[in-house]
């Protein structure tokens, strides 16, 4: 080799090698971790297998960030606090609790007192997923989310204190799929505001219910009262609620004289001891497209007009409702109300 080349190829050695220097001070993406939990596991385990299991989910979250899946295991877990988590993933990194696969873990709450406080999983971090578990028996809701661009998925929530899954407080851009919330009960006010699912109280826009079941909840279905932006539900049920002193809607899908746009579409309102789908003084306008309202005291009931614009209903069917359909403010297409 001629003596210039060989100086020119020691200098581009130095270059690459100095080049690797400084970009290894920038750290990687973090690798996924994985967490197991089991009933029959121990906290002193490492938890990264499933031989050798943490014993609780607290001990898991304690070391939760972006990137972390936590699997629960078969058996039922009971806890007696709430589980906070304001730790934020990220978009391509969200953090995770979830079944392991074949299993069907029980997140129990019957130890927690009856108290607004007692909320099972409470929600203000951004990036969570919730999937595959059934969570009960908390002393107010089950799940709460106050946080951004969380997912809860094929889940089943039942026997809490209050709503099974309640939306508020600026929580923006989540997404509930496939979850069924049942037999929810606030004894303290006589079933009055136990409801499914709730997006109220001053959400943030962009939150989302796919095939969701709403059944024998003591107050409504879906409550959507002063929400303060419009929430889309698609294929969604809201059957036989109305318990003790609840109100007993389907789809309450307004409150306090907000304007929130809605949009519900093939949806099912069945039973409800008082509306399948209730406007409740929303002053904005409402969207229903192939929704079916059968057998409730009244299936559709919007009787204001709104302040701008005008309710649109297509493909919507009333079967058997105990008094007439009350439709006002509204351009109706292919529909089949009983007014």
């Amino acid at each position: 080799m001629r003596k210039g080349k060989r100086i020119t190829s020691i200098i581009m050695t130095c270059l690459m090698i100095a080049s690797l220097c400084y970009f290894s001070q920038i750290p990687a993406s973090a690798a996924t971790t994985y967490y197991y939990v089991s009933p029959s596991g121990s906290d002193s385990n490492d938890g990264m297998t499933k031989e050798k299991p943490f014993k609780t989910l607290t001990k898991a979250l304690s070391k939760a960030n972006a990137g972390t899946t936590i699997f629960l295991m078969n058996g039922t877990h009971s806890y007696s606090s709430t589980f906070k988590l304001s730790a934020n993933g990220t978009s391509g990194e969200p953090i995770k609790i979830m079944n392991y696969s074949g299993h069907k873990p029980v997140v129990d709450f019957s130890g927690q007192p009856y108290a607004d406080s007692s909320r099972g999983f409470q929600i203000s971090g951004n990036y969570w997923i919730i999937a595959g578990l059934t969570i009960k028996n908390a002393g107010d809701n089950g799940i709460y989310i106050s946080g951004n661009n969380n997912r809860v998925q094929d889940c089943n929530i039942s026997g809490c204190g209050d709503t099974g899954l309640q939306m508020s407080n600026g929580a923006s851009n989540n997404r509930i799929t496939r979850v069924t919330s049942t037999d929810n009960f606030d004894s303290k006010t006589n079933g009055e505001n136990a409801d499914g699912f709730a997006a109220k109280l001053d959400i943030g826009p962009g939150n989302v219910f796919e095939n969701c079941t709403a059944l024998n909840n003591s107050d409504d279905g879906f409550d959507f009262f002063r929400a303060g932006n419009a929430v889309k539900v698609y294929n969604c049920e809201a059957s036989y609620n109305g318990k003790g002193d609840g109100n007993g809607q389907g789809f309450k899908v307004g409150g306090d004289y907000t304007a929130d746009n809605h949009y519900l579409e093939g949806c099912v309102a069945t039973g409800n001891r008082k509306r399948g789908y209730d406007q409740n003084n929303n002053t904005g306008y409402i969207t229903l497209k192939n929704c079916t309202g059968t057998s409730n005291g009244v299936n559709f009931y919007f009787p204001k007009a709104p302040s701008s614009g005008k309710h649109q209903f297509t493909g919507c069917i009333s079967v058997s409702g105990k008094s007439k359909d009350v439709i006002v403010g509204a351009n109706v297409k292919d529909c089949s109300f009983n007014n």
